[in-house]
């Protein structure tokens, strides 16, 4: 059953490739009010001692296969690629998305599957604006493979009616890097962090 799903959405979603331009705009003005409420809560901050933030956001790749099913190459564990790799698509799975729960209760729902899909041809490059980046430490994409320490954000995926999204956070430092899943909800109009899972790590030695 959940193979014919994953054929279904890859048939609809080959129909609706273009059809994403209204909504893309609304996603890059709430993906600015994301950051700054990143820069409010201290999540990413200005300060001497701050990592920079590249200013480029890398784009998540959305899989519409099935996460069970057996993998059809020797799976290889990577992490994720230093720049100026950044605009490479990292990808994750739908199925990753709909079943993560908050309390007992799913964060998004089984609709947003489509919208999931199509999000794979839409909004696929983000540059920090002037009135954010100013108020960061940031730095470019044509200079990051020279840093020793910086962070990298990705696009954020939105669910249908725009209220709730999902970042990745790669914050690349000399000890212990690592990097972060985040859940975020727009509640009375701002959106707020609800859940955050760590996605990969790398110890010590």
């Amino acid at each position: 059953m959940k193979k014919i799903t994953i054929f279904l959405i890859l048939i609809i979603t080959s129909c609706s490739k273009n059809d994403c331009s209204d909504n893309e705009k609304i996603r890059k003005i709430e993906t600015d009010k994301i950051v700054e409420t990143f820069i409010k809560q201290n999540r990413i901050e200005n300060s001497k001692n701050s990592y920079a933030v590249c200013n480029s956001f890398k784009k998540l790749k959305i899989s519409t296969e099935d996460i069970y099913a057996e993998p059809t190459k020797p799976s290889v564990v990577k992490l994720p690629p230093r720049l100026p790799i950044i605009l490479q698509n990292t990808e994750i799975y739908i199925q990753m998305l709909l079943n993560t729960n908050l309390k007992g209760e799913k964060i998004f729902s089984s609709r947003d599957s489509i919208n999931f899909a199509e999000q794979n041809n839409c909004f696929l490059t983000y540059t920090l604006p002037r009135k954010i980046s100013k108020k960061l430490k940031t730095i470019s994409v044509s200079k990051i493979d020279k840093a020793e320490e910086y962070i990298i954000l990705s696009i954020p995926i939105f669910s249908e009616d725009n209220k709730k999204a999902y970042m990745q956070v790669d914050c690349y430092r000399k000890e212990l890097p690592y990097g972060i899943s985040i859940f975020l909800e727009k509640k009375e109009n701002v959106w707020q962090v609800i859940h955050t899972k760590d996605i990969w790590v790398k110890c010590a030695g």
